[in-house]
């Protein structure tokens, strides 16, 4: 599979499967009917473990943390076809994603079973993965853009950037007001899932932008060479 195909797949897969699940989870009666990124009626675990939607959820899920995975490693090849070496920020990078979506895959393992170790997975599990992953992310975009007045016009565009910068400020703008009406102990049941359905629905989108940088991203397993 080449980066651009991949790129494509791990920013639709999750926002389908995430929906999906929902969806038929309300229709079978297991959570109520809403909008979930602006009423937060349920959370998105609950929706994905109810019913039948914990077996699409975790076939699904495992597999886009597995693709997760695959993603970072054309990351740090893209990165060293940039810089014409491997950065020590490329290495980091490639570590931080891999070890967060190891983490969502424990995440979604542990999904629907009952128990103190389960409940401490699956709560350590997603928050490593909702923090490794952005931080991974971010470096990306540092990587990017210190590459960017060396590398030939229509490279890497400037809007793609700007862009993810601007899915990443967002994020950042969701967990400060998290953190906020926690503070102010104004944090409600709903309020919490509008955070987590936005915040993951924003960390997906992060990756559409690689499907326009990766355009002319060939990757070849069969000699371990890539073409920009």
């Amino acid at each position: 599979m080449q980066p651009r195909t991949l790129a494509l797949i791990i920013t639709v897969l999750p926002f389908l499967i995430s929906n999906a699940v929902y969806l038929l989870s309300a229709y079978e009666g297991f959570v109520p009917w809403c909008i979930p990124y602006i009423d937060g009626c349920t959370t998105i675990s609950q929706a994905a473990r109810s019913g039948n939607s914990i077996f699409l959820y975790r076939a699904s899920m495992i597999a886009y943390g597995v693709l997760l995975i695959w993603f970072w490693i054309y990351a740090q090849h893209w990165l060293n076809l940039l810089y014409g070496r491997t950065t020590k920020s490329a290495r980091i990078i490639l570590w931080l994603g891999i070890v967060g979506a190891i983490f969502l895959i424990i995440y979604i393992d542990f999904l629907g079973t009952t128990g103190e170790v389960n409940r401490f997975m699956r709560r350590y599990g997603i928050m490593l993965f909702f923090t490794l992953t952005p931080l991974a992310q971010l470096l990306m975009l540092k990587q990017h853009y210190d590459i960017l007045p060396s590398l030939p016009e229509g490279v890497i565009k400037p809007r793609v950037l700007q862009y993810q910068l601007t899915v990443l400020l967002l994020m950042l703008f969701i967990g400060i007001i998290s953190t906020t009406l926690e503070a102010t102990h104004n944090k409600t049941y709903e309020s919490e899932n509008i955070v987590e359905w936005n915040f993951s629905l924003l960390l997906n989108m992060y990756f559409l932008g690689m499907i326009f940088i990766w355009k002319d991203f060939k990757y070849y397993l069969k000699n371990d060479s890539s073409k920009a």
